[in-house]
């Protein structure tokens, strides 16, 4: 009977034994985790600051002229199908911006290779009750430190925008130049139609 009880008291102590080995490796392995995790997060923060700090540091070093225009055109209404229709909608160049950084859906593009950006802004005015489109891409054209031989067309414009019923939607057009370019001449109007002409001058 004592060989018995002495058998089984060696097998309950080597159940203990193997018990609190299993727990006490669970608890160094947690452990572990936990360091791992923490040495993740550590590197993942790290990295964000690095990324924001990067794109904070290129909006910070944006460079842009304005100048006011300030000039108001009447030019056909197109329909969904981009058809002309009888209404009007009244476009008001406000602004000119020489810029070397432009935000297109919410990614910023930065201009490179000795080039830079011409962004004209606009307002497009529906007095109609009725929903009324327009082109804006095919209504400015743009020459160059007077070269009047090329007229240049937007690179940054919207297709056929849209514009609600008794509404003022603000707008925008760009153009990729020389950064170096100083006289720039607009010319407004339709295709077909009469242009006026509108001097710029910006410093490089």
């Amino acid at each position: 009977m004592a060989k018995e009880k002495n058998i089984l008291g060696l097998e309950k102590a080597s159940q203990l034994a193997k018990t609190g080995g299993l727990f006490l490796r669970s608890i160094l392995s947690s452990k572990k985790r936990i360091v791992i995790a923490l040495i993740v997060l550590f590197v993942i923060g790290i990295g964000g600051a690095r990324f924001i700090s990067s794109r904070v540091g290129q909006t910070a070093s944006a460079k842009s002229v304005s100048q006011p225009v300030n000039r108001s055109f009447e030019f056909t209404a197109l329909n969904n199908q981009g058809k002309p229709v009888i209404q009007k909608i009244k476009v008001t160049a406000t602004t000119v911006e020489k810029t070397n950084q432009v935000l297109v859906k919410d990614q910023t593009f930065v201009a490179k290779n000795n080039k830079t950006f011409l962004i004209l802004q606009l307002d497009l005015k529906n007095d109609a009750t009725i929903p009324l489109n327009i082109l804006p891409g095919d209504l400015v054209r743009l020459t160059v430190n007077g070269d009047e031989e090329n007229k240049f067309a937007p690179d940054l414009h919207n297709n056929l925008v849209y514009v609600a019923a008794i509404s003022t939607k603000p707008d925008r057009i760009g153009f990729v130049i020389p950064q170096d370019a100083k006289e720039f001449k607009l010319y407004v109007g339709e295709l077909d139609g009469k242009k006026e002409e509108i001097p710029i001058k910006l410093p490089s």
